[in-house]
């Protein structure tokens, strides 16, 4: 995969839209690396993110073996 080179001037500092147009202005093969790198950049954001909406599990595994033994004995009762 070649890169192309881009030869534009602007001046800094660099508005959002500045990078924006800029971006606008690259080949699909550049975009998809940009579109690789920021996913490098942003994982730990994200991955931060989702952990926040996970909800914690406090079950301990002797909640989990007396659930499981209380189900036993219930359906040995039939």
């Amino acid at each position: 995969m070649s890169t192309t080179s881009y030869k534009r001037a602007y001046s800094l500092p660099f508005t959002f839209d500045d990078v924006l147009k800029l971006i606008k202005t690259f080949s699909i093969e550049d975009k998809l690396r940009l579109e690789k790198e920021l996913e490098k950049e942003t994982l730990v954001y994200r991955v931060q993110k989702l952990s926040e909406r996970i909800k914690t599990n406090d079950l301990t595994m002797d909640d989990v073996v007396a659930e499981v033994t209380e189900y036993r004995k219930k359906r040995d009762a039939k």
